[in-house]
């Protein structure tokens, strides 16, 4: 008798990383495990016609995010119907949460999806540098309409270390309107080229077959530097800028969705704060966020949005009940939908790889 060794038994890349984006999910909610039993005892005690309310506004962010990609890639001269888009942002939201990768993880499902449509890797990159704008737009939008009912409402009296925030989001903003104005040149400018040698030079250092390593670190890092030149420019986002401020728009109901979720969750809890509280409380919270490198900002966003709740009068309990509801809808909630959407369309994947072959 005979055996063969030649058909040895493999996993593709495609379904490894299915596997181990599946471990890293239960892997965290085991780490989490205790804050479900919280949550669950939070859902008992609130009024539940609030908690659907909640439930069907942040529903609507989603709706609102795919409205936001549709008209990011009309930018890019491509039309995806938002049918088709919506259930991918559940995906989206699952990879990023699942895996620590700062929101690259669902970036690179989304520019391997995109490959269908004709989209290449690189317009996928400036894609993503379009949604991230009118992210950062519309955020600074909200921080501007909070400074402002801040001022209004004198709430710098009763909390001087609020100023903090105002003078970091002005540092910020004055860095990305640098940068904007720098990309606006035809030419690469030094802080580019400089940038594009340290990569060649590290993958130089790092890379033992040498010039290959070198030569990719420096296309690669050159095709970024270029999609930011060519995605910012002031005369594409004035050419497209229906779609571009259209872009802008649906970012901020995501936000002001977020916000109404919080308002809900307030109500449902018999908790007597007003919109424009809620509204500053949440803001405050993302930016806290938005500058942790923790996936999730789990840990900094319960911490940030309960003392942000404290310092304005809500006592501790409700204050942290309401902001692990928050954190329940949006993060918890699109987990479990987004595995079940990322495995269908993993399975869908793998069956027409198996037609091609």
């Amino acid at each position: 008798m005979s055996y063969s060794f030649s058909a040895r038994p493999h996993i593709s890349l495609r379904r490894f990383l299915f596997y181990f984006i599946t471990l890293a999910a239960l892997v965290l909610i085991y780490l989490r495990f205790s804050e479900f039993e919280l949550i669950e005892n939070a859902f008992r005690r609130a009024d539940s016609f609030w908690i659907i309310s909640a439930a069907l506004a942040q529903l609507g962010t989603y709706y609102f995010i795919a409205l936001n990609y549709r008209d990011v890639l009309k930018v890019k001269d491509l039309d995806v119907s938002v049918k088709e888009l919506f259930p991918r942002t559940f995906v989206i939201q699952f990879l990023n949460q699942a895996l620590p990768s700062a929101g690259f993880s669902g970036q690179v499902f989304f520019i391997n999806y995109l490959k269908k449509f004709g989209l290449s890797v690189a317009e996928g990159i400036g894609r993503a540098i379009l949604e991230l704008a009118t992210l950062y737009l519309a955020f600074g939008t909200f921080f501007v309409v909070s400074s402002f009912l801040i001022f209004r409402g004198d709430v710098l009296g009763y909390h001087p270390g609020i100023r903090f925030f105002v003078y970091g989001f002005v540092f910020f903003a004055f860095i990305a309107i640098v940068i904007f104005f720098m990309l606006q040149g035809r030419s690469r400018g030094k802080i580019a080229r400089w940038l594009i040698n340290k990569a060649k030079n590290f993958f130089k250092k790092k890379n033992k077959n040498g010039e290959n390593g070198e030569g990719q670190a420096g296309h690669h890092t050159a095709m970024v530097i270029d999609q930011f030149k060519t995605t910012l420019n002031w005369r594409m986002l004035k050419m497209h800028r229906r779609h571009f401020l259209m872009a802008y728009a649906w970012q901020l109901m995501v936000l002001l969705f977020d916000v109404v979720t919080l308002y809900f969750i307030a109500l449902a809890l018999g908790s007597k704060i007003n919109f424009s509280i809620a509204f500053i409380v949440f803001t405050l919270t993302a930016f806290i966020s938005m500058l942790s490198f923790i996936p999730g900002a789990l840990g900094i966003y319960e911490g940030g949005m309960t003392l942000m709740f404290i310092s304005f009068g809500v006592p501790a309990g409700p204050a942290f009940v309401a902001t692990l509801l928050l954190r329940a809808f949006t993060f918890w909630l699109p987990m479990p939908i987004g595995w079940i959407l990322y495995r269908y369309y993993f399975r869908k994947q793998e069956l027409e790889h198996a037609d091609e072959d």
